[in-house]
């Protein structure tokens, strides 16, 4: 497999390529010649027939199914035509149906699929007329390896999708409350605020010749009205800024997100200084956010702690992330990087190893805390 191609497929697949490539080659081997005949005996070519349709099916079953089920087609039918043994080869057809029902809709799957039933069958009608068996065994060739396959992928699909779509949806509600609530409050405390700072200042202006007195309590007064619904408005924020204490609001999150369906392991080592708080709890909230949108059915770990004279707060997950699927930097990515700068730190985000993705922050701890 060339370096380039091998690169844009996760390591585990590559792996499970291997091992289901000698699994069927030596399933083959076993199988009894009474049961095969008049099957020819399986050469370097049979075997390279059966390695070659192992690794592309595994190899490319999660990547881009499509090709996995056309390479599988072509191979194993290849395989069948030149009267090779029949045994665990066909179950490459099983894998790269599946897959392909699994990770497309099923109106574009069966579109993929169809052909490939249609072509599977006609090959395993020649082959079993050939050996002189029951042409009945077509129809169970074809429930067994395309139907079955292609609808147990497709039942898959549609329960993931429901899945995908109840999150999104539980997501969007929550955001629409959060700022119908903050709406709210900005509306209780501006408008009650901005209405006594109009109604004092006509009152400054009616008076404001004939009597300075009563002018300047007014002007007192729009002073005084103006800096406490300030002051209401930074205490309100300050809910979604943290800086009380080491973890303020952050236990409050991961409840949230675990709420919303994305299980959350949480590891926190010591505690965290006061003027730091507000960026663990940033760094963190953006980062589940983004497994919560992005990374499909997975788990979260979230790891904060002192490594070194900085701190470091880590999140990872196994899900989707990978360099392909990956979009460029948001806004939040963005402000995340541009907090963690300003404090002399470094943001490092990107794909792990196997899949996944890590959102990994460090700073430098005050000197008092270092």
């Amino acid at each position: 497999m060339p370096m380039a191609f091998r690169a844009r497929i996760p390591r585990p697949d590559v792996v499970s390529a291997g091992l289901f490539a000698v699994a069927v080659v030596a399933g083959t081997m076993a199988v009894p010649s009474r049961a095969t005949a008049p099957a020819i005996p399986l050469d370097a070519l049979g075997v390279t027939l059966l390695v070659a349709a192992a690794v592309v099916t595994t190899g490319l079953r999660r990547t881009t199914p499509p090709v996995a089920l056309a390479g599988a087609v072509v191979l194993v039918n290849g395989y069948l035509l030149a009267g090779y043994p029949y045994g665990p080869v066909l179950l490459c057809l099983v894998i790269a149906v599946f897959e392909t029902a699994r990770q497309r809709t099923p109106l574009r799957s069966a579109a993929v699929c169809a052909p490939a039933a249609v072509l599977s069958s006609a090959t395993i009608l020649v082959r079993v007329l050939s050996d002189r068996h029951d042409p009945g065994l077509l129809a169970l060739a074809w429930s067994s390896w395309i139907v079955l396959p292609w609808s147990l992928g497709a039942l898959v699909h549609v329960r993931d999708a429901a899945r995908r779509r109840a999150r999104h949806d539980l997501i969007a509600r929550t955001a629409l409350e959060e700022r119908i609530r903050l709406a709210g409050e900005v509306h209780d405390i501006a408008g009650h605020g901005f209405a006594l700072i109009t109604m004092q200042a006509g009152l400054a202006l009616l008076a404001f010749d004939e009597q300075p007195d009563q002018a300047r309590r007014s002007l007192e007064a729009v002073r005084d009205t103006s800096a406490g619904a300030l002051a209401d408005l930074r205490g309100m924020l300050a809910a979604f800024h943290p800086r009380e204490s080491g973890l303020t609001g952050l236990a409050a999150l991961i409840d949230r997100v675990r709420t919303g369906g994305l299980p959350v392991d949480v590891a926190v080592e010591g505690p965290v200084p006061a003027p730091l708080a507000a960026t663990v709890y940033r760094v963190v909230q953006e980062s589940l956010t983004n497994v919560l949108v992005h990374a499909g059915p997975t788990t979260a770990r979230v790891t904060v702690g002192r490594r070194g004279g900085e701190l470091l707060v880590e999140v990872t997950d196994r899900g989707r992330g990978t360099p392909s699927t990956v979009a460029p930097p948001g806004r939040g990515l963005t402000g995340m990087r541009r907090r963690i700068e300003e404090l002399r730190g470094h943001l490092e985000t990107g794909p792990r190893d196997g899949g996944g993705f890590r959102v990994a922050a460090r700073v430098p701890l005050p000197e008092a805390d270092s």
